[in-house]
């Protein structure tokens, strides 16, 4: 019980002395502020989301979650800025939360701690550091998302058939391919499947495809490209 109280006591004025108290005072007008920068910047994240989004089915609700989290973080940090006790306590609350929604893109997760850091900065009026950093990334998202013509591009190749000329196969990927490589064959009673992963020429898809539609015993050609994007 001695044990106890001189522990419940240091720890009083160790919060006393820091300055610590139950709550902190915050005007109406500076979580006004806080929020209003927020909900500025976080506006400015959902534009570049979408200005350098890349891929096929662009999600608007992941955009406005953006916004709801810049904002729902800034009212965490200004809820629990100097109070020791509601810091802790936060702390064990945001422990048990677990983020279960599969996130595609990994750039999305680069958004998403984009919106949380803006959130905290402004919960503590760093509004200096929210903004630069925000021009900043903005700038580095906008010139990194410029297309760079790619001489070869990317794709799966994928090719079921009842029988196959793997020798001529092979010529008509030479033909059209920088490179390829063989990554996945399987066979049934009925067909078999080849999955090739490979480099096609500029402007050589479509040859591709045609030219292994056309071999004997072939019965459906798709082309993947890393990103998603479906050819056929």
């Amino acid at each position: 019980m001695v044990d106890q109280m001189t522990f419940q006591t240091i720890f009083a004025e160790a919060i006393n002395q820091q300055g610590f108290g139950l709550g902190t005072n915050i005007t109406i007008g500076a979580m006004a502020l806080n929020l209003i920068v927020s909900f500025l910047l976080a506006a400015f994240i959902y534009f570049i989301y979408k200005k350098t989004y890349s891929g096929v089915m662009y999600n608007k609700n992941f955009s406005i979650t953006l916004i709801m989290t810049a904002l729902i973080v800034t009212g965490i940090m200004m809820t629990i800025t100097g109070n020791l006790a509601l810091s802790l306590g936060m702390v064990g609350a945001l422990s048990i939360i677990r983020f279960r929604t599969a996130i595609k893109d990994p750039k999305d997760v680069t958004f998403l701690f984009w919106a949380v850091s803006i959130g905290i900065m402004n919960g503590v009026a760093f509004f200096q550091l929210s903004i630069t950093l925000t021009i900043f990334m903005g700038i580095i998202m906008i010139l990194m998302a410029k297309r760079v013509p790619v001489k070869h591009l990317p794709y799966i190749l994928m090719i079921k058939y009842n029988r196959i000329n793997d020798p001529a196969l092979e010529k008509i990927l030479k033909d059209n391919c920088k490179k390829h490589r063989t990554r996945n064959i399987s066979i049934d009673e009925k067909e078999g499947e080849k999955t090739i992963e490979t480099r096609v020429k500029k402007d050589k898809e479509n040859n591709l495809l045609q030219e292994i539609k056309a071999l004997k015993g072939v019965k459906k050609v798709v082309l993947f490209t890393h990103e998603g994007e479906l050819a056929e």
